[in-house]
């Protein structure tokens, strides 16, 4: 009777059994629901071993747990398991399994294995896709750009995403269990609070506030505040907050931007007006309104662009004489400063000048924007000046002319008188040939200004660039005074700075005149007393340039404040008695201010009647390897090698003790200055031209000093000091040499590695102060 139980229970329950062979794990037998779940006959399922049913990727051949050893570690207990197995059409079904052992009864040996399999494929795939909901909703959650999280009702975070750390600056477990209203600005703290029982109560909102960052800096942001419903209550509030502080501060400065472009549009004097390709008017400002005869307040789209005629001074050939502004824009794109004649609305006309130029819409042609102005007056004072301009040029051609026509004579009278001088002549004929002489000298010196300053005017005054040395100039041109000055019984002496470098480029000649004409001022003025010449490196300009300073001081009879306007101005002269007694043809500082600027620099005086006076001009000049606008270059390195000082260790014993130097500098200039400054104080340095050999040089010596520039080639400062640090620590002393000043600069050198900071231009007591500093704590 049990057995009969037992079997109709095994023939009729819809759970599949299998009996399997310990031994091959072959089914030995299946019921109906089995052969159904798999669509198998029973027959076909004896053919079968258990295993290949199973989904290859599942590995159920080799899983352990289902053979008779396992089972019996398991005190023949059952063992569940979720597998997925392969049916006969292919098909994939997930079936939850129990397994036990059978035993034979005479030797209670482990004989047959019972498997129990229940379709659980429906149940399975709710599962998979609950869980893949999951995920999602977990990757939309936490990778969301967006800053979310999840409050209570009270307001107080239960869950965040990484993206509100970061707008906050908060971490996970400040944040979490906190109230929203810690982290909003408190002059946006009633009307986000609203804002939140309004979300309580079911009502989603959008808005924008502001929130304080752990830092103390505000962050402007997007809020979005969803009520979280459970069985149709709110359960809390999702919060959804982006930042916006980029986008306000651009729309700021849209706005910002446009109140000024509307500004500037109402207040040019220039007329400015849009059309579109029909040319009809889209704007008009002012300044167009009241040229074109219309009143300045009236609108744009009342104003008929057809009735503003238009004539063209192009001579390009025309049936009518006249074209619309429509018409041109039809043909034409566009129009560059075109001279023409419009017309006023009362039919007058005036002359232009105007640009027409294409108005795009994310690269549509939308129409044409046309600027334009009155020229009708400016046109006759261009031919008033193009006149006098060329009057002037005629004036100055004369005098050059002029110039050259009476130096042929003059060179006649003064040969002629030298010539007689030379003869056997009595004492009244010596005297005679010596008046001659002294007035033809002083004739020719009138002619040489005025020829001088005819080049400057006419435009005709060129410079002859060549090496030149400063000190040799000095030289030559106090040795033409010495005569005068020792007759009068003056001091002259000459002062060069120990900077300046031995050879610079410029018009020697020129250079010459200038010092010639202030240093001859300086001589004829002063009766008593000293005069001084002296030569500085006053800057470096922004293209590299040197500016280099001269200044003549006498202690003459100087000059009154109100007349040092006149100095330089051409055939000025300061008062007639003054005339009278020096003589001069008041072209000599005149034409020293035309060459000094051709020169590159200025001239200027300082002085007080009685008192002496200091005239000074600088000009501007570049190094022998350099071009003129060009930073000056080409020191010669070779591959890649550091220049090292030529004289040996033994010439590194300075005044601040025995240091060794490097130089990271590809500047010539900056380098010369700190190479002269460092032998100041009887010290060497090498040489490296960027970073890359900076690195290269402290890899193979010892350095105590580095002076480190900051921008150059190939490796720049920062990264050489960086590289150094990772090798040598604490060794060498790193001095940055730049051009920026400003606190994050110094701030961004220190966290390279480098303990000091110099500024450019650099100054010899800066560099005095490092040595001074830096020696005292290097070992030797």
């Amino acid at each position: 009777m049990t057995d009969t139980i037992y079997k109709q229970l095994y023939l009729r329950s819809s759970i599949g059994y299998a009996v399997v062979s310990t031994k091959d794990d072959t089914i030995l037998m299946a019921n109906p629901a089995l052969c159904t779940m798999f669509g198998y006959t029973e027959a076909e399922l004896k053919e079968l071993r258990y295993p290949d049913m199973a989904y290859p990727e599942d590995e159920l051949a080799a899983d352990h747990e289902l053979t008779a050893e396992y089972l019996l570690r398991s005190s023949g207990m059952a063992v569940d398991k979720e597998k997925r197995f392969v049916r006969k059409d292919g098909g994939i079904i997930w079936i939850a399994l129990r397994i036990f052992l059978t035993f034979d009864e005479s030797t209670g040996a482990p004989a047959h294995r019972i498997v129990e399999m229940t379709d659980i494929t429906g149940h399975k795939q709710y599962e998979l896709k609950l869980l893949e909901s999951e995920n999602r909703y977990k990757s939309l959650f936490e990778y969301n750009p967006s800053a979310i999280c999840a409050m209570d009702l009270r307001g107080q975070v239960q869950s965040l995403n990484a993206s509100l750390q970061q707008l906050t600056g908060y971490s996970r477990e400040s944040l979490l269990l906190s109230g929203y209203n810690e982290i909003i600005d408190a002059e946006e703290l009633e009307f986000v609070e609203r804002r939140f029982g309004l979300a309580a109560g079911g009502q989603a909102q959008s808005f924008e506030s502001r929130l304080i960052h752990r830092e103390g800096y505000p962050v402007e942001v997007s809020m979005i505040y969803v009520p979280i419903m459970v069985n149709s209550k709110v359960a809390g509030v999702f919060g959804i907050t982006s930042d916006i502080t980029e986008r306000k501060r651009r729309l700021e400065q849209i706005e910002k931007l446009s109140y000024e472009h509307a500004l500037i549009l109402n207040s040019v004097s220039e007329g400015i007006f849009g059309m579109n390709l029909e040319g009809e008017m889209m704007f008009i400002n002012p300044a167009a309104s009241t040229m074109l005869g219309y009143e300045p307040g009236e609108l744009a789209g009342s104003i008929k662009l057809h009735t503003i005629e238009q004539t063209w001074l192009n001579a390009e050939p025309y049936s009518s004489g006249r074209r619309t502004l429509s018409e041109s824009l039809s043909e034409h794109l566009s129009y560059e400063e075109e001279e023409g004649i419009f017309w006023r609305q009362d039919g007058s006309s005036f002359l232009v000048k105007y640009r027409m130029s294409p108005l795009f819409d994310n690269g549509e042609r939308k129409g044409a924007v046309v600027v334009f102005r009155d020229i009708t007056e400016e046109k006759a004072v261009v031919r008033a000046k193009e006149s006098a301009e060329q009057a002037d040029r005629a004036k100055s051609e004369f005098l050059a002319i002029m110039s050259h026509e009476l130096r042929t004579p003059l060179n006649g009278i003064i040969g002629m008188a030298d010539l007689l001088d030379g003869t056997e002549l009595d004492e009244e004929q010596q005297y005679y040939t010596q008046i001659i002489n002294k007035s033809s000298e002083a004739l020719m010196h009138i002619l040489n200004e005025v020829l001088d300053f005819s080049k400057v005017e006419a435009g005709m005054m060129t410079l002859e660039l060549q090496p030149v040395d400063l000190r040799e100039v000095l030289q030559h041109v106090t040795e033409l005074f010495y005569p005068k000055v020792k007759e009068k019984g003056l001091v002259l002496h000459t002062d060069m700075a120990p900077d300046l470098p031995p050879l610079v480029v410029t018009d020697e000649t020129r250079l010459r005149q200038i010092l010639v004409n202030l240093l001859g001022n300086a001589v004829k003025f002063t009766d008593e007393g000293e005069i001084g010449l002296s030569v500085m490196l006053q800057s470096i300009a922004d293209n590299g340039d040197l500016v280099i300073k001269f200044t003549v001081r006498d202690t003459g009879i100087g000059i009154a404040q109100g007349s040092q306007g006149m100095l330089f101005q051409s055939f000025s002269q300061l008062h007639p008695s003054i005339n009278r007694k020096y003589g001069g043809t008041g072209l000599g500082l005149a034409i020293s201010k035309k060459l000094s600027e051709l020169l590159g620099g200025g001239i200027g005086v300082e002085s007080s009647e009685g008192e002496g006076a200091e005239f000074y001009f600088t000009i501007q000049v570049f190094l022998p390897h350099a071009e003129p606008g060009k930073v000056p270059g080409s020191l010669p390195v070779g591959d890649m090698q550091i220049m090292k000082n030529t004289l040996g260790e033994e010439s590194l014993e300075g005044g601040y003790g025995p240091l060794s130097i490097l130089i990271a500098e590809d500047h010539p200039v900056n380098l010369q200055l700190l190479q002269a400054y460092l032998k100041q104080h009887g010290y060497y340095a090498d040489v490296a031209l960027n970073g890359e050999m900076a690195v290269e040089a402290v890899r193979s010596r010892h350095y105590d000093i580095i002076f480190m520039d900051i921008q150059m080639p190939l490796m720049d400062g920062i990264e050489a000091t960086e590289k150094i640090r990772e090798e040598m620590e604490l060794s060498p002393v790193i001095v940055a040499v730049t051009a920026f000043a400003r606190k994050e600069d110094m701030e961004l050198c220190r966290r390279a590695g480098m303990q000091d900071f110099i500024s450019k231009p650099v100054s010899p007591a800066e560099v005095e102060r490092v040595l001074r500093e830096w020696s005292v704590g290097i070992s030797k």
